[in-house]
């Protein structure tokens, strides 16, 4: 039996920015959608999505925006879904498909489904993809390529809806599972929402603790900066997430916060070998963390690339690896605190391959060395 078409006629974005304006661009771009329709209450917003290329009509209307879609996404605010939903719900055609891209999923499916015409299928979606930054200006084509994106269909959710909603998001290049509403806020209050609150935090704290003394932000290691990454993300996206998660992420907080304690006991105690089975346990939970399919942890191994900070170098790195056929796994950048410099670590598939890299790279006059 002949696979069937992924493609849609016409696919209906509400809110353009980082994540809507991205699903846009990558539709058109893999020929998904013959019409992408866009609408935000910012209409300066419908316009920049028309002239970057990320949706092919403007709609001045939400209503006229679903009236004729195929698939319609909601990528409002997590907190806004609900709401949105029951306005546009009457616009929308028998036998719509609609999903979301809220990060947190119980409150929207409960709110949604008790809106929902019969007639409108909706399957509520996360997928695990982002930026720190925002808006429609940092959308570009491949923020879902790979990603997971998780779905939360339930017993009244359509078979051919959520085959039709399935084929499409792994048309865009996306890895689709799965979950129970509930059991998708669980594990993403461990997982996306205790790690901003962690990093927003220790953001916050350093900041404090840089007033009393100078020259403290000079000094910021690499772990420094991977902590505090996603510190500037926007507080008024991730305050409406969290009031979605709310009793699951305080609980975990509290226990993390127990953690954090047994640490800080073990160091004031110098009772160095609970700290040292603290730490062993976490290295062997961090190698063991899952990462892309088909690829296992203890596979990756490491080339070191000391570089002069200007400007191509990380082009020419990445492009003479790729030329001696490795593929990059991961990709992080040390730079030195006395600036000038810094260190490219680049993650690959096995020690064979990673000598293939530190070869090559070594012939373009690199140190590159393997870790």
């Amino acid at each position: 039996m002949p696979e069937r078409n992924p493609k849609v006629q016409t696919l209906a974005i509400v809110g353009l920015g980082l994540m809507g304006g991205s699903l846009g661009l990558a539709a058109l771009e893999r020929g998904l959608a013959e019409r992408v329709v866009g609408f935000d209450l910012d209409p300066a917003t419908v316009k920049r999505a028309l002239e970057l290329g990320a949706i092919t009509h403007g709609a001045s209307t939400l209503r006229s925006a679903v009236a004729e879609a195929d698939l319609v996404v909601l990528a409002t605010p997590v907190g806004s879904i609900g709401d949105v939903f029951a306005e546009a719900a009457d616009s929308m055609r028998a036998g719509c498909v609609v999903t979301d891209v809220g990060s947190t999923k119980a409150g929207v499916v409960e709110a949604v489904t008790r809106r929902a015409p019969e007639s409108v299928n909706f399957i509520g979606g996360h997928p695990m993809a982002g930026s720190e930054k925002e808006g429609i200006d940092a959308a570009f084509p491949g923020l879902y390529d790979g990603c997971l994106w998780i779905l939360t269909p339930n017993e009244a959710t359509s078979h051919e809806a959520y085959g039709t909603l399935m084929r499409f998001l792994t048309a865009l290049g996306a890895r689709v599972l799965s979950l129970d509403p509930a059991r998708h806020d669980e594990a993403l209050a461990l997982t996306s929402h205790l790690p901003q609150l962690l990093s927003s935090t220790l953001m916050g704290f350093a900041s404090d603790v840089a007033k009393t003394g100078e020259g403290l932000p000079l000094l910021t290691a690499g772990g420094f900066r991977d902590m505090t990454r996603i510190a500037g993300s926007s507080p008024d996206l991730w305050v409406g997430i969290v009031q979605e998660n709310q009793p699951a992420l305080a609980a975990l907080l509290r226990r993390f916060l127990e953690t954090l304690t047994e640490a800080a006991d073990a160091l004031e105690n110098r009772d160095w070998y609970r700290l040292r089975a603290m730490l062993a346990e976490a290295q062997r939970a961090r190698h063991d963390l899952p990462g892309k399919p088909g690829l296992q942890p203890y596979d990756l191994a490491e080339v070191l690339i000391p570089v002069p900070d200007r400007p191509g170098v990380l082009a020419e790195v990445t492009t003479t690896v790729g030329e001696a056929g490795v593929n990059i796994e991961d990709l992080n950048i040390l730079h030195s605190a006395e600036g000038g410099r810094g260190v490219i670590h680049l993650a690959v598939n096995g020690t064979d391959n990673a000598r293939l890299a530190a070869e090559a790279l070594q012939k373009k006059g690199y140190e590159a060395g393997i870790e």
